[in-house]
C-alpha cells in the first residue's frame, strides 16, 4: 500500500498522531469501495479496525465514566456510556475531527451517509490500539475526543432515543402514541420514508428521512419538544 506523505502530515498536524506503523493508519482510512487487496488476496480496508476500535472505545469510555462518577450506579453508567458511544454522537465527533477529508474512498461513492464519520473514528481507535497500546490510546481518547467534544455537564440530560423517551413517558402516564410510517417516493431519492405521530387522535408530529427508523426518531424528537417531555435523571 502506498503511504502518501500528505496523509501523514495531516495525521500529525490535525490529529496529533505520530505513527509507528504507517501502513496501519492508511488501512484505517481506506474504504472498501477502493477495493484494495492484501498480497494473499484478502480485502484491505478499515472494517476490521473499525470492529476492534468499537470494542476499545467502549472499554475506555466505561473506565473513564467509572472514575469520573465514583458514586454512580451501574445502570446510570451504562446509560451515560451509551450516549457517548452512540452512533449519532460518534458520527458528530468524526465529522468535527474532519476524518473524512483524509480518507481514501472511491469517487463513485457519492453518498455514504453520516455513519462514515463514526466508522472512521472507530477504525482510527483500532489503529491507535495496535500501534500504541491500550494506555496510550486511552490517553489520546480522553485528551483529544472526550475532553473537547463531550460536554460532561449536559451529558446527563442528553436524549439517546426520542422515540424510546416518548413511549416510556406514554407508559408512565397511560397515554398512547400511534406511529404511522410509510414508504414514499418523492423527488429526493435519499428520502424514502415518512412518519406521522398521533396523540389523542391528533397528528402532533410528522417527518421524512432515508429510513423508517430515522423518520420515526425525527418525528419523535418533534413530538417530545411539542409535549415538553424531559429526560429522566440518571442519578449520577
Amino acid at each position: 500500500m502506498e503511504t502518501s506523505g500528505n496523509f501523514f502530515v495531516e495525521l500529525q498536524k490535525n490529529l496529533k498522531i505520530k505513527p509507528q506503523n504507517k501502513t496501519l493508519y492508511k488501512e484505517a482510512f481506506t474504504h472498501s469501495s477502493v477495493n484494495l487487496k492484501t498480497s494473499e488476496g484478502n480485502p484491505l480496508n478499515f472494517e476490521r479496525l473499525e470492529y476492534l476500535g468499537d470494542a476499545v472505545l467502549n472499554s475506555i469510555v466505561a473506565e473513564f465514566l467509572f472514575h469520573y462518577y465514583p458514586n454512580a450506579k451501574e445502570g446510570a453508567l451504562t446509560k451515560l456510556r451509551a450516549k457517548i458511544v452512540s452512533r449519532s454522537k460518534l458520527n458528530e465527533i468524526g465529522k468535527q475531527m474532519k476524518l473524512f477529508a483524509i480518507a481514501e474512498i472511491s469517487h463513485h461513492n457519492n453518498f455514504l451517509g453520516d455513519n462514515i464519520h463514526g466508522n472512521l473514528l472507530e477504525s482510527l481507535t483500532g489503529a491507535l490500539f495496535i500501534d500504541k497500546g491500550y494506555y496510550k490510546t486511552k490517553e489520546y481518547i480522553i485528551q483529544n475526543i472526550i475532553t473537547p467534544y463531550i460536554d460532561m455537564e449536559s451529558l446527563d440530560s442528553d436524549i439517546l432515543s426520542h422515540k424510546a423517551l416518548l413511549l416510556e413517558w406514554g407508559q408512565k402516564n397511560r397515554e398512547v402514541f400511534d406511529f404511522e410510517t410509510a414508504h414514499t417516493e418523492g423527488l429526493d431519492p435519499k428520502v424514502n420514508y415518512s412518519c406521522q405521530i398521533f396523540y389523542q387522535q391528533k397528528c402532533i408530529a410528522k417527518a421524512k428521512a432515508a429510513s423508517k427508523k430515522k423518520a420515526e426518531e425525527k418525528a419523535a424528537r418533534i413530538a417530545v419538544r411539542a409535549l415538553k417531555i424531559k429526560a429522566a435523571n440518571n442519578e449520577v
